[in-house]
C-alpha cells in the first residue's frame, strides 16, 4: 500500500474527487485483481511490467480505504445517531473511531463519502433524535 496516497485519500478527497478516482482507477483493479495476490515482491514485480500497473495499485489502496471508512462510518454512525457527521462526542463513539481510523487515529475527519440516500438516512435518524 501507499500510505501517503492512502492518507490523501481520507484526508483531502471529497465525495466527488473519491468517485473520479474511483472511476478512474477501478476498472484497471478490477480487471486485474489477481496481479494483487502473492508476496509482496512478486505483486509489485507483476504490476511493474503491467501497462496499467500504476492504476490498478491505485485501485487496490482505494478499494482498502473504501473498506476501513464503510467499516468506521457503520460503526459510528449507527452508535451515535443523535450527533451530527463528524460532531461524535468524546466518549465511547470517539474511541471506536480512533481505533479504527489507521489513518488518522481521529474521531473527528471521518470523509464525507456518503451517498444522497445516506446522507437523507443519516438526517432523519438525526431529527428524530432531537425532538
Amino acid at each position: 500500500m501507499d500510505w501517503d496516497y492512502a492518507v490523501s485519500l481520507w484526508t483531502s478527497y471529497d465525495r466527488a474527487e473519491a468517485v473520479a478516482e474511483w472511476d478512474l482507477v477501478m476498472p484497471a483493479y478490477e480487471a486485474n485483481k489477481a496481479l494483487v495476490s502473492g508476496s509482496r515482491e512478486e505483486i509489485l514485480e507483476s504490476l511493474a511490467k503491467h501497462p496499467e500497473g500504476e492504476l490498478i495499485k491505485r485501485g487496490h489502496d482505494l478499494h482498502r480505504v473504501y473498506e476501513v471508512w464503510k467499516h468506521v462510518y457503520r460503526a459510528v454512525t449507527y452508535k451515535d445517531k443523535a450527533f451530527a457527521w463528524n460532531e461524535w462526542k468524546a466518549g465511547a463513539s470517539c474511541w471506536v473511531m480512533e481505533q479504527r481510523n489507521v489513518f488518522t487515529h481521529s474521531c473527528r475527519d471521518l470523509p464525507d463519502w456518503r451517498t444522497k440516500n445516506d446522507v437523507k438516512r443519516d438526517n432523519a435518524i438525526f431529527t428524530e433524535t432531537q425532538q
